[in-house]
């Protein structure tokens, strides 16, 4: 009976253990760090580069659904915003002026986050990014 609980112990630590290697990290689509953009390096040369290259589901533009009862009301698409250390820079063309090398990480926020953060913005999402120093 003693047998038991040690051996329940024994298969718990070996499932952990057993998982995966601490290296490993899950990457996060809404986040392009310094690492992931340093082994991009080779292929890339600007910020837009990047994002279209690692996350080209960012520069997607999105469209707004019609607001109901007004179907003759053609749909809003809503471009993206680019913010380098938090101040707008305008469209996603900016990325194109920035070198890969100078970003430290470049993050994806939606439509309500960028609202939350920088304020009203008609429901455009962001591409926020921070350059190193």
């Amino acid at each position: 009976m003693r047998t038991f609980p040690l051996t329940l112990v024994t298969l718990s630590v070996a499932a952990l253990a057993g998982g995966t290697p601490l290296h490993a990290v899950q990457r996060r689509s809404n986040v392009l760090t310094a690492e992931e953009i340093e082994r991009a390096k080779p292929n890339v040369g600007t910020a837009f580069d990047v994002v279209e290259t690692l996350r080209p589901r960012w520069l997607q533009v999105r469209e707004l659904s019609r607001i109901p009862g007004r179907a003759d009301e053609p749909l809003k698409s809503t471009p993206v915003y680019v913010y380098v250390n938090d101040v707008n820079m305008g469209s996603v063309d900016y990325l194109k002026t920035i070198p890969a090398e100078t970003v430290l990480e470049m993050r994806w926020l939606s439509a309500n986050e960028t609202a939350s953060r920088y304020g009203p913005t008609d429901g455009q999402a962001a591409i926020v990014v921070k350059l190193k120093r």
